[in-house]
Formats: C-alpha cells, structure tokens, sequence
C-alpha cells in the first residue's frame, strides 16, 4: 500500500519528432500525451544558486500505484509546476510475495538561470 495519496500528479509524455538530418527529438507541444494519476508527492530538498544567474531547485519525491506508465523521459505536472524525472523510475516488488507494491520516483523543477 501507498504512503497516504492525497495527490494527483499528471504524468507528461512527449511525441517524438523527427527533425532535420532525421535528428529525433521531444515535442512538448499540446500534442503531448498527458496523464493524471492518484500520488503521494512528498518534498525532497531544495537548492539554491546564486551569483549572475540566480537559480532554485526544487525536488520532490513521487510515490506512484503498480502498475503505472511512467518513464524517465517523462515530466511530471504538479502544483502549477512542470518537474523533470530524475533517473529510471523505479519500481518496487511486493514484500509479501509476487507482484509490484508500488513506483517511486524522483523530480526536479529547476527556475532561473
């Protein structure tokens, strides 16, 4: 079982895009396919830069429910702010025996700079 979900986070997916020289990159236009999903987010530190370009980081920590279509090139749209996924999410066995108990995540919304 998930920790307390008390969240809706929505889960961004890019289309691929074929570009000059057939270079594939992300489109994140409103053609994106975009998900919303039960979650616990939890806050998981912040960061702050300063000098001549001022820069804040903030990361969070998504608990997600088995089974969930996520992935690392994935964003993550919650409280008004686009996060981008921090690695593989990963996803953990059930302790009491077969199945997956849960995804976990972590992202980072980056302003500034």
């Amino acid at each position: 079982m998930l920790p307390i979900v008390t969240d809706l986070v929505t889960i961004v997916r890019p289309l691929l895009v074929t570009g000059y020289g057939n270079a594939v990159t992300y489109g994140w236009g409103p053609d994106a396919s975009r998900t919303t999903v039960e979650a616990c987010v939890e806050p998981n530190g912040t960061g702050e830069a300063t000098g001549g370009r001022d820069t804040v980081t903030v990361h969070i920590r998504v608990f997600l429910h088995p089974g969930t279509e996520v992935k690392a090139t994935d964003r993550i749209e919650w409280n008004g702010r686009t996060y981008e996924i921090d690695g593989e999410p990963q996803r953990w066995p059930d302790p009491t025996g077969g199945g997956e108990h849960h995804v976990e995540l972590t992202a980072t919304y980056t302003a500034g700079g």
